[in-house]
């Protein structure tokens, strides 16, 4: 009887806990999946938003044009400015990528455990934290000022090769991490050079991985304004790349046609090529990282 009265009072307290388990899991779940359509509704309303104010602007002479009108930018189109980013991301690739992947290479394989590789990483990380508006001022004063540089296309480049370079290096750093340690061993024990090691069997099958590094670090250069601002930015150009000379982007472009209130529909249109152009690359690396975790399989 007292075994019977116990278990009839156990049952309740068992049913109260399991029915407070059910209520806060589904509470969890419900927020969860709140999160996960808000982070998923963001950036389609964002986007949806731009086709349906832009997509009028939007022709082959607006692609292939340069700013007309008066105000200027009120009509023509955009083509200085496509011209001028490509040409600044180019620049500030082909700086940033060689250090960057020697870099990761470095931390990856040569300093590995040692505490000199932390402190580089730390301080690397550090420097992709850093806004850009600081590297524009930085630019500004020690390319465009203390060097004579100019407002130009190399003061420009050299400031998004700055900013390509911690996310690249970080990139190709974990990229090399993910390659299975057996690779490695395998390799020391046949008696293989290190050299030989990355050349011939990490960096295959690291490289899709660090191509997504790359796209995403030149996705987030191409979409910063501030530093080529201050560093590369003109308000107006027929185009054409020179070295030495200011260029147009879509960045300032957009900002100053909504800056000085020019026309609203050219800069919903600048705005919809940016975000493509941006979706595009941001597309790319999403694809290259998800080959190269099939491959690493």
């Amino acid at each position: 009887m007292h075994n019977m009265a116990l278990s009839a009072s156990v049952v309740p307290e068992m049913s109260k806990t399991y029915r407070r388990s059910r209520f806060i899991n589904s509470t969890f779940e419900t927020l969860l999946w709140a999160c996960g359509l808000a982070a998923f509704l963001l950036p389609v309303a964002i986007a949806g938003y731009l086709v349906a104010e832009g997509a009028g602007a939007i022709s082959l002479s607006f692609i292939t044009d340069f700013p007309r009108g008066m105000p200027l930018g009120t009509k023509g189109g955009i083509m200085p400015a496509i011209e001028g980013s490509l040409g600044l991301a180019a620049i500030g690739l082909a700086l940033a990528l060689p250090f960057a992947l020697g870099g990761g290479i470095y931390l990856s394989e040569y300093g590995r455990g040692q505490w000199i590789s932390s402190v580089i990483r730390f301080l690397v990380e550090n420097l992709a934290a850093i806004p850009a508006i600081i590297y524009g001022l930085f630019g500004y004063a020690f390319l465009v000022v203390f060097l004579k540089f100019g407002i130009s296309l190399i003061s420009g480049g050299i400031v998004l090769a700055l900013i390509m370079f911690p996310i690249i290096l970080i990139s190709v750093q974990e990229a090399l991490r993910s390659a299975d340690d057996v690779c490695r061993e395998s390799g020391l024990c046949l008696g293989v050079t290190r050299a030989y090691m990355i050349r011939r069997v990490l960096l295959p099958r690291a490289w899709p991985r660090i191509i997504a590094g790359v796209v995403l670090a030149v996705g987030h250069a191409v979409g910063s304004a501030a530093p080529v601002l201050f560093t590369a930015s003109v308000y107006f150009s027929k185009g054409g790349l020179r070295l030495k000379e200011p260029v147009m982007t879509l960045p300032t472009h957009l900002y100053n046609l909504v800056s000085e209130a020019v026309s609203f529909e050219q800069a919903y249109g600048t705005a919809l090529v940016l975000i493509m152009g941006l979706l595009l690359f941001n597309s790319s690396a999403m694809l290259l990282r998800r080959m190269g975790g099939s491959e690493n399989k």
